[in-house]
């Protein structure tokens, strides 16, 4: 008896998933004033292209360009390991083992992709990294974030393994 290898829920599950944390993220900054910082805009940004990629993998997939969906996999994959990579350094900043200077006020992208120009409402970060008064459940937010683009990543990692397999 063969298991069914479709991955189209799981791939609508991580576009869900990238968008719904994106969304949050803007309510939370424009509904509450929670002010972003550069690393914070950066993990928007890895949502977003996560988002998107999978959404373009979820079309190729329909259009039967199996081949094709197979070259994006490791660029999801690379943006739902940048949002980890950059909340667990925001992480450090802000229990301390790593010093606020290692936050640079410009996100890597400023200078060739100014999207905190075109879109500042969703890319321009106004607080300062490490520097977090925000609690959810007695813990801070950057530890909710963090366990959300770590389970991102791990539903990536399992989709990805289970598109290879096909």
């Amino acid at each position: 008896m063969s298991r069914p290898t479709s991955i189209t829920p799981l791939l609508t599950l991580i576009a869900l998933a990238c968008f719904a944390m994106l969304g949050a993220a803007l309510l939370l900054q424009h509904l509450l004033g929670w002010e972003p910082c550069t690393l914070c805009i950066q993990i928007r940004l890895w949502l977003l292209c996560g988002g998107v990629i999978s959404l373009l993998i979820l079309a190729l997939e329909a259009f039967g360009v199996r081949w094709l969906s197979l070259l994006l996999w490791p660029l999801l994959l690379a943006a739902s390991g940048m949002a980890v990579y950059d909340n667990t350094h925001l992480l450090l900043i802000e229990t301390g083992v790593l010093e606020s200077s290692s936050c640079s006020p410009f996100p890597f992208y400023a200078f060739y992709l100014p999207l905190h120009e075109w879109l500042p409402s969703v890319f321009m970060s106004a607080g300062v990294c490490g520097e977090n008064d925000y609690n959810i459940l007695g813990l801070s937010f950057t530890y909710w974030t963090l366990a959300g683009v770590a389970l991102l990543l791990a539903l990536c990692l399992f989709t990805a393994w289970r598109a290879i397999r096909r």
